[in-house]
C-alpha cells in the first residue's frame, strides 16, 4: 500500500503538477461521494475536458484509487461508456473504544465509509495493557474480515479520559495503566496507520452531527453508564482544551464551599452514583444506574424522576450561561433510560435553556459511531491529500 502522509502535507510544487493534483483530487472527491460515475458525469462535475478527464481516470486506476465497475447503457454517456467508482479496499478507517471497566470495541470502514466489521471482548485491565488490548482485538477483527493489517490506515481511539496530544498521556482516567501508557507512540510503533486519541464524550459529540453539515454548534451533557461529561462542538471541530481536559465534569465539586478531596463532585451529585442514592431513597433498584432510572421510569416514580431531573437542569443551566449553546443534548445511557419522562421534566426546569433541550438522535452505540465517523473522515482528508504519488 502506499503510504498515505498527514492531512496537512503540501502540494506539490510546479504549475504542472499543481495542476495535475488539484484535477486528481476533484475527481476523487467526486468518486468517494457518488456510488459509480462515467467520464461524461465526471466532466460535468469537474469541469475537465474529456481528454483530460481520460488521463486524470488512468492515473487514479493505475494508482489503484479507482476501479471500472462495468460500462453504461445510457445513449448520453456514450457508447458502452466505463463507469467508475472509487476503489473502496484502497484503505481502511478502524475505531477503538475503551469502555469502563473492562471493555473494548473495534470497528473497521472501507473508504467509502461502510462498515466491514466490528467485534468487542471484555478485558482484565490490570493484568493487559489498554494498548495491547486494542491491538489484539483490532488484529483479529481485520483478520476475521480478510483485511490485511497494514491496509488500516487510520486508527481512532475514544477514551473515557482526557488525552493530551502535546505529552501523549491521558489523564482523568480510571481504567488501570491507561494513565502510564504513550498509546498513541506505541500502536504507531507498532501499525502502519496514523493513530488518533479522543475522549469518548467528544466522540459521541461528534455522532450527534451525523446527517448535518458538521456546522451547527451543541453541547452533550453525557450521562453514561460509568460517568458524566461534556462535549462542546464549535461550528468547526471540537473544544478539547489546551490538555485535551475540556467536558470533565465529573471531577468538579459539586458545592463551592466543599472542595476538599472527599467531598462530593458532579459525579457523586449527578452521575451513577447519584441515580442510586436518589433510587434507594425511593425504594428503587437496579443493576445499574440505567437501570434504576428505566425501573422509576416504569414504575411511575415520579419523585425520583422529578428530584433527579432537577440537578440535571441544574447543570444544564450552568452549561447554558457558560457556553450559550444552541442546542443541548442529554445522551449516553442514563439520560437513553429515562427517555421522555425525563427529557420533559428537565425542560421544564431548565427555565430559559429548556426549549434547547433534546435528546440524542443517535441510534446504538454513540461513541463508538463518533469515532468510526471521525476516523473515516480523517481517512478521507488523507487520501484526497496524498492523490496519486508520483
Amino acid at each position: 500500500m502506499r503510504p498515505i502522509g498527514s492531512p496537512a502535507s503540501p502540494v506539490p510544487s510546479g504549475s504542472s503538477h499543481l495542476l495535475r493534483t488539484i484535477n486528481e483530487r476533484a475527481a476523487l472527491h467526486h468518486l468517494m461521494h457518488h456510488e459509480t460515475l462515467t467520464r461524461m458525469e465526471l466532466c460535468r462535475l469537474t469541469g475537465l475536458a474529456k481528454p483530460t478527464a481520460s488521463q486524470v481516470m488512468s492515473r487514479l486506476l493505475e494508482a489503484g484509487l479507482a476501479v471500472t465497475v462495468g460500462r453504461s447503457t445510457v445513449r448520453q454517456a456514450g457508447p458502452k461508456a466505463e463507469v467508475y467508482a472509487v476503489n473502496a479496499a484502497y484503505a481502511y478507517a478502524a475505531a477503538a473504544t475503551l469502555r469502563e471497566p473492562d471493555g473494548v470495541t473495534v470497528s473497521i470502514a472501507d473508504l467509502k465509509g461502510r462498515e466491514q466489521s466490528s467485534s468487542n471482548m471484555r478485558v482484565d485491565f490490570a493484568a493487559v495493557p489498554p494498548d495491547r488490548a486494542v491491538l489484539r482485538l483490532l488484529t483479529r477483527t481485520a483478520e476475521d474480515t480478510g483485511i490485511r493489517l497494514d491496509r488500516i490506515a487510520v486508527l481512532h481511539i475514544a477514551v473515557p479520559g482526557a488525552y493530551d496530544a502535546e505529552t501523549d498521556t491521558i489523564g482523568h482516567a480510571d481504567i488501570p495503566g491507561l494513565t502510564d501508557l504513550r498509546m498513541r507512540s506505541s500502536l504507531e510503533a507498532e501499525l502502519s496507520a496514523a493513530v488518533e486519541i479522543h475522549n469518548d464524550v467528544n466522540a459521541a459529540t461528534m455522532a450527534e452531527r451525523r446527517g448535518t453539515e458538521n456546522t451547527e454548534a451543541l453541547t452533550v451533557l453525557w450521562l453514561g453508564r460509568e460517568g458524566i461529561g461534556v462535549g462542546v462542538g464549535l461550528r468547526q471541530g471540537m473544544l478539547t482544551g489546551r490538555h485535551g481536559a475540556a467536558g470533565e465534569l465529573g471531577y468538579i465539586p459539586a458545592f463551592p464551599d466543599r472542595t476538599g478531596p472527599g467531598d462530593p463532585t458532579f459525579q457523586d451529585w449527578l452521575g451513577p452514583p447519584a441515580v442510586a442514592e436518589l433510587g434507594r431513597a425511593h425504594g428503587i433498584g437496579g443493576a445499574d444506574a440505567p437501570a434504576v432510572i428505566a425501573a422509576a421510569v416504569e414504575r411511575g416514580a415520579f419523585g425520583m424522576l422529578d428530584d433527579y431531573a432537577s440537578r440535571i437542569a441544574t447543570t444544564l443551566r450552568l452549561l447554558g450561561c457558560l457556553l450559550d449553546p444552541p442546542r443541548i443534548v442529554l445522551a449516553g445511557e442514563i439520560a437513553r433510560a429515562g427517555g421522555e419522562a425525563l427529557l420533559s421534566r428537565v425542560s421544564d426546569r431548565a427555565g430559559r435553556f429548556g426549549g434547547r433541550v433534546a435528546a440524542s438522535s443517535v441510534r446504538g452505540d454513540a461513541v463508538a459511531i463518533g469515532a468510526l465517523d471521525t476516523a473515516h473522515a480523517d481517512l478521507k482528508a488523507r487520501v484526497l491529500e496524498t492523490g496519486v504519488r508520483t
